[in-house]
């Protein structure tokens, strides 16, 4: 993974007094404001598809966590969607379908019939309705004062400046879903490193990542599977996460009796998670047929998954789904637990 590169940020030092600038000017405006009726839900998009790169800085979740405490500290709920990049709700903003479009900042920025924001760490400004002036003062008093918080800088630096696992020094925290990781781990008996471990390797902590099967959100969990566990928004990382931790569960479950001890029920969660079911199942079963004992993931890796892409194992009858390919799923079962051993050097 690559640092994000320093021509992709305006100095931060620039940024702030820009934001101050416009906030004081903002709040010394002449007049009495007239009281708003604030919507009690706001339908938020963030038009920022250009600006996604599962190498570089997490600028889409960085965007996602904002507004949803944007309307946190409103009293307001939110929807947040995610566009193409063919495609564009400006128009839909203008007509009142949506409340809030993010896009990323530019020099001049001046849509017609729309207001601009102060610009968000010179990454993306947020648009209103040219008449919603109440709401769009609101909106920049809220960033003003969130660029000022001390929680800020920490948190957007969470998101903002990437690492690599094997050339990270020392880390306060791994992610900006830290806490939420850590409450999934321990109601599954993990190590939250390990959890944290496979969502770096799924998605590199990315919301957005989607892979060209369809596999969705931090932890890329395909349609079906998170339809299952109720995910309705696959943007959202506290419902990713839970319903990612609570599939493992039930993957730990269904190996607990196949793996010697909790490390080994670990992997064969792990390469369920990668493969499927259905084909550890069969890796089980032709383990069995073979006589090779199946209570180490290793014997699978060294004895079974070189002979599972051979045709002739239908002869068997131990195989159910026919011939597989394991030896990428023996390579990511093997990633995670070597990222998991960074995470632990440099995360402790």
């Amino acid at each position: 993974m690559q640092k994000t590169g320093k021509a992709a940020l305006i100095p931060l030092a620039v940024t702030a007094l820009l934001i101050a600038a416009t906030g004081i000017a903002s709040l010394s405006s002449p007049g009495k404001r007239e009281p708003r009726e604030k919507p009690a839900h706001i339908r938020a998009v963030l038009e920022l598809a250009a600006m996604a790169d599962t190498s570089k800085a997490l600028i889409i979740g960085y965007q996602y966590d904002l507004v949803q405490r944007f309307a946190a500290d409103n009293g307001q709920t939110v929807s947040i969607e995610l566009t193409g990049r063919d495609r564009s709700y400006l128009d839909s903003l203008r007509s009142g379908a949506v409340d809030l479009v993010v896009v990323p900042w530019v020099e001049n920025l001046a849509p017609d019939s729309l207001s601009v924001s102060i610009p968000v760490d010179s990454l993306s400004v947020w648009l209103m309705r040219a008449d919603d002036e109440a709401g769009m003062q609101e909106l920049n008093e809220w960033i003003a004062r969130r660029h000022a918080s001390e929680e800020h800088p920490v948190r957007r630096d969470l998101f903002l400046k990437r690492f690599n696992a094997f050339r990270s020094g020392p880390r306060a925290q791994l992610s900006p879903y830290d806490s939420l990781i850590r409450a999934h781990a321990d109601s599954l008996g993990w190590d939250w490193h390990l959890l944290a471990a496979l969502i770096y390797s799924e998605s590199r902590f990315h919301i957005e990542a989607r892979s060209p099967r369809g596999a969705a959100g931090l932890m890329q969990m395909m349609p079906k599977t998170a339809a299952r566990y109720g995910v309705t928004d696959p943007l959202d990382p506290e419902m990713n996460i839970a319903a990612g931790a609570e599939s493992l569960g039930n993957l730990i479950k269904r190996y607990y009796n196949v793996g010697d001890n909790m490390t080994e029920r670990y992997k064969y969660a792990l390469a369920a998670y990668n493969a499927g079911i259905g084909r550890i199942d069969d890796c089980v079963s032709l383990a069995r047929y073979l006589g090779v004992d199946p209570s180490y993931w290793i014997n699978i890796v060294n004895r079974v998954l070189p002979l599972m892409a051979d045709e002739n194992i239908m002869e068997t009858g131990a195989v159910k789904l026919g011939p597989f390919k394991g030896e990428e799923t023996g390579r990511y079962v093997d990633s995670i637990i070597a990222v998991y051993n960074r995470f632990c050097q440099i995360c402790p």
